[in-house]
């Protein structure tokens, strides 16, 4: 069973507006309130992995301005170890600005600074990987990404690899979609939501492009595909396994899928339970998550199996 994941990936400052809904081209709506929060895909898994008990690492770039300085102080509160987050004179940490509508709904400009992608291959050294028994990458960036991942192939380190953004939006970052296949070729778990398998294979239907793109990288523990409203799905070289969402009234949707990436790795990959159990606790610390404001979890193992108690999917 596991204990430390090391993860490289977003790390970013959320600038949080409360809206009653989210405007349309050339319409106004009013901001309820402003929020500075601590956030990142990548970061807001190993928040709920260290939430959950288990050690979580991350290695990243940000600024020395006021967004990394913070940023650095919360992922260090909220249990994450920063020794590998490397800090760059006068840069610009990356930050986004997430309108966050009353029924949950939410909209998310990213502004990338010049930190994040700047991590490169030949920084990333095999002493990184001492004591780690899972890595997780959302490629931002990706050839130290893939460095990383090829070590861990070298010292049999299973690799999850989230293809956290679709590849269009990759591309415009400076990520290759050759990166994306060759990272998928070294990756032991691959998650990626609808749009991203459609944009990799070309099929509409989500199970359908999973299968296909299985079909051609038939990895060890499969693919994941998150799909909102529609629950989530694990294809594996056996089976298709479904989880659905719990009913819940939602408050904030933002980092619900970090925080069921997290859960999933957490029952599956630490507490050894089926990947049907996993993909329900995993959907448990979703919706918990939709009910908190922020895009980072507040709940530990305990409140996950209550919340469970009693409710059906």
């Amino acid at each position: 069973m596991i204990r430390t994941v090391l993860g490289l990936g977003t790390a970013a400052m959320d600038v949080v507006l409360q809206c009653d809904s989210l405007p349309t081209a050339d319409e106004f709506a009013l901001i309820g309130s402003e929020q500075l929060l601590s956030g990142g895909s990548c970061a807001n898994m190993l928040v709920t992995l260290a939430k959950l008990g288990l050690n979580a690492r991350q290695i990243a770039k940000i600024g020395d301005d006021s967004f990394g300085q913070i940023y650095r102080k919360d992922l260090v509160n909220d249990g994450v170890d920063d020794r590998l987050l490397i800090t760059v004179p006068a840069g610009q940490t990356m930050h986004t600005y997430i309108f966050a509508a009353a029924n949950g709904e939410h909209t998310i400009l990213a502004n990338m600074g010049d930190c994040i992608m700047n991590l490169q291959a030949e920084e990333i050294r095999p002493e990184m990987l001492e004591g780690v028994d899972l890595f997780y990458t959302d490629m931002f960036p990706s050839p130290p990404a893939i460095a990383l991942a090829r070590l861990c192939r070298e010292s049999s380190i299973p690799v999850i690899f989230c293809l956290q953004c679709p590849p269009e939006f990759m591309n415009s970052i400076g990520v290759t979609d050759g990166e994306i296949l060759e990272m998928l070729s070294l990756t032991d778990l691959f998650i990626a939501g609808r749009s991203s398998y459609y944009s990799l294979t070309g099929i509409p239907d989500y199970e359908e492009a999973m299968a296909a793109l299985y079909h051609k990288y038939p990895l060890e523990l499969g693919m994941i595909c998150t799909a909102g409203d529609d629950g989530a799905a694990w294809l594996d070289n056996t089976e298709i396994i479904n989880t659905k969402p719990f009913e819940i009234v939602p408050v904030d949707t933002t980092g619900a899928g970090d925080s069921f990436l997290g859960g999933l790795i957490y029952s599956y990959f630490a507490s050894g339970q089926t990947k049907q159990k996993a993909m329900d606790f995993a959907s448990a610390a979703a919706a918990i998550k939709c009910t908190q404001l922020g895009p980072r979890i507040k709940a530990d193992v305990k409140m996950i199996e209550d919340f469970m108690s009693g409710r059906s999917l």
